[in-house]
């Protein structure tokens, strides 16, 4: 009987850290901050800070995105969510707030149920958008899909999107994990082991980030399609 326990124990104990390996950067406070680059042109035009920390059990990250090229080009957004400290990361709420040279959109998402998400969205070139989303599966805002991202086992071997969609701004279309590959990459002069993530919507690349394969799971570079060409960012 007690080497059964010994041996549950352990058991037990072994359960807890491979999950605590995929999760264990929601335990701490994190300050990420990125050089960003746009697809249109050369060097970098701005930074992309994400600031996230434990609320209770809940987990909430904020993110502001600064770009700029004089006279041709401007954006800021400033991004919020919060999701469940839970093996799914289950969305809370989020918000987001976007000016792209003139124009500016804003919006408010609740999750009141499983696959039901209250939009709330304004925009300067239409009339308020007001309404329920529903979804069979569940739907996630850009940084929910970046931090769940960060809690997938990579090395099962096998890995899918599932029932996923990933909302920008006030539409939500479903996401395919197109590859993931495990390679390395020099990071600040060392040679560091990375997985390396692609995700589609209706078939074009719409997100890819590259994670050090490690337990912090620390977002190193990250590729997002906007309206206007691609935001490329890495770590500072």
């Amino acid at each position: 009987m007690k080497k059964f326990l010994i041996s549950l124990f352990l058991l037990l104990g072994l359960a807890f850290c491979a999950q605590a390996q995929h999760t264990a950067f929601l335990d701490s406070e994190e300050n990420l901050v990125y050089s960003v680059r746009h697809s249109y042109f050369p060097g970098n035009v701005g930074t992309m800070t994400f600031t996230g920390k434990q609320s209770g059990s809940d987990y909430h990250v904020d993110a502001t995105l600064h770009a700029s090229i004089v006279g041709l080009y401007k954006l800021d957004c400033t991004y919020g969510s919060t999701f469940r400290r839970d093996g799914s990361l289950t969305p809370v709420s989020a918000n987001r707030s976007q000016t792209e040279n003139k124009y500016w959109a804003k919006g408010t998402y609740n999750w009141s149920a499983p696959g039901s998400v209250h939009l709330y969205v304004t925009k300067s070139s239409r009339d308020p958008r007001n309404e329920d989303l529903l979804w069979s599966g569940t739907v996630r805002d850009l940084l929910g899909m970046l931090w769940w991202l960060r809690t997938l086992d990579y090395d099962s071997g096998s890995l899918d999107a599932g029932h996923n969609a990933l909302l920008l701004d006030h539409t939500a279309l479903p996401v395919t994990i197109t590859s993931y590959t495990k390679g390395t990459m020099r990071y600040k002069g060392v040679q560091t082991p990375v997985i390396e993530i692609v995700l589609t919507q209706q078939g074009k690349e719409a997100l890819s980030v590259t994670l050090s394969d490690d337990a912090s799971r620390k977002m190193l570079k990250f590729s997002l399609a906007m309206s206007v060409g691609t935001i490329r960012g890495s770590l500072k």
